[in-house]
């Protein structure tokens, strides 16, 4: 085998192996991408029903449990006492 052979044989090896390198490195860099998008999302989605839930249920005017961990409070709407208070006078 002569040098030029054996030169030809390890650059074309190595621009196989940079190409392979490069497509691994893209798919991994736009699953990457995918998964940051995904989580985000969730968590957006996740807020936005925690929000709903909160409103849903001071809108029924009734006290109700929030809990994280070891911390719990009792909420209810603000204008809902005084709206209470004014039905129950009548």
């Amino acid at each position: 085998m002569s040098i030029a052979i054996l030169k030809k044989t390890i650059l074309y090896l190595l621009v196989f192996l940079w190409i392979v390198f490069s497509i691994v490195y893209i798919i991994n860099d736009i699953w990457s991408n995918f998964k940051n998008v995904q989580i985000s999302n969730a968590y957006q989605q996740g807020r936005a029903d925690t929000v709903n839930t909160l409103i849903t249920e001071a809108e029924k005017c009734q006290p109700f449990s929030v809990f994280s961990a070891e911390k719990q409070v009792q909420l209810i709407k603000m204008g809902c006492p005084e709206a209470q208070g004014t039905e129950g006078g009548q």
